[in-house]
This record gives C-alpha cells, structure tokens and sequence, in this order.
C-alpha cells in the first residue's frame, strides 16, 4: 500500500491548532511581578539586578513619571563609555541579564512597558534592538529586539540602543 499525504487543510488545522493553543497559554498579561518601579529604576530582586527604566540618551521625568527625549544609537565603544559616564557600577547588560526582561506578551513589545515605557522609540527601524555584553563572535555582539522578542548579533560598531545595568549589590555599601 503506497503512503498518501494528508490534505493540505488538515496539515493547516493541525499546525493552528498546536501552535495558537501553545502561543495562548505561554502567552504573559499584565506587569512583570519581579519588578519593584522606584522613579528612574528598576529593581529585580529575583535577578539581584538594577535597571535604568531609560535607553540612554533618554531621562527620567520624576513629575511625569515617564522617560523624556530620544533615544541614541550607539556602538558597543560609545555604549561602554556612556556606562562608564552613569557611574558607579553601571554597564551593558550580559545576555543573560537582558533575558531576565524579554517576556513572551500576548500583544506588543516583548518587555514590560509600564518598567520600560515607549521601548517602541527605539525602532530605528529594523525593531526596538538594544545591546548586550555578549560577545557572539570575534568583533560581533548579541541584541535583544523587544519589538518580536528575537535575539540576533552584530558588528560592533553598529549603533543600537543601550539600557543600563548594575548589580543591586552596588546599593549595600
């Protein structure tokens, strides 16, 4: 007996069926519960991380409780230059870190935007793209796009948006 195909409406139902039953129910809504919102940061206990709410070259408006300005494109040398300009502790966050703010939302940026508020302004237009520490290849480093929630590499000196990182240690002295 030869072996038939399936039709092709029943291959399509299938797949539907597994991938939107899978996609709803890992699907997040709502707020991330890890994160503690103190003005301009925010602090993952859980990951013992202190996140600056703002991509650089935006600030923190306490009175508006949001971030103000544009984001700016950045090479991983600016990128580290500017951590180094924040202060004390403050750098590019390692892949893993930066994976610790990537959440699997139903609709929208793949980031909690009442943390990040407007991470879509960091579109430059291939995606709200923001740097890691991680090197990927000699010369190459990781991104996160919290538009898709995909995660890629490129070339160094390529400009991207940067949020800042430090260990919550940083804050027990």
């Amino acid at each position: 007996m030869k072996w038939r195909s399936p039709p092709v409406s029943l291959l399509a139902f299938l797949f539907a069926l597994l991938t939107s039953s899978s996609s709803i129910a890992a699907c997040v809504r709502g707020f991330d519960k890890n994160l503690s919102l103190q003005d301009g940061l925010a602090i993952d206990r859980n990951a013992g991380l202190i996140w600056k709410r703002c991509a650089i070259g935006r600030e923190w408006d306490k009175r508006g409780q949001r971030c103000t300005g544009q984001p700016t494109g950045l090479s991983q040398g600016d990128a580290r230059q500017a951590a180094q300009r924040a202060g004390p502790g403050w750098r590019i966050p390692t892949g893993r870190e930066m994976d610790t703010l990537r959440r699997n939302a139903c609709n929208g940026p793949k980031i909690d935007t009442n943390a990040f508020p407007d991470i879509a302004l960091s579109d430059f237009g291939e995606g709200a793209n923001f740097w890691t520490s991680t090197a990927a290849m000699p010369g190459t480093f990781y991104y996160f796009n919290f538009t898709d929630g995909s995660v890629d590499f490129h070339s160094a000196g390529f400009t991207l948006s940067v949020l800042l990182v430090r260990s919550a240690e940083i804050n027990r002295r």
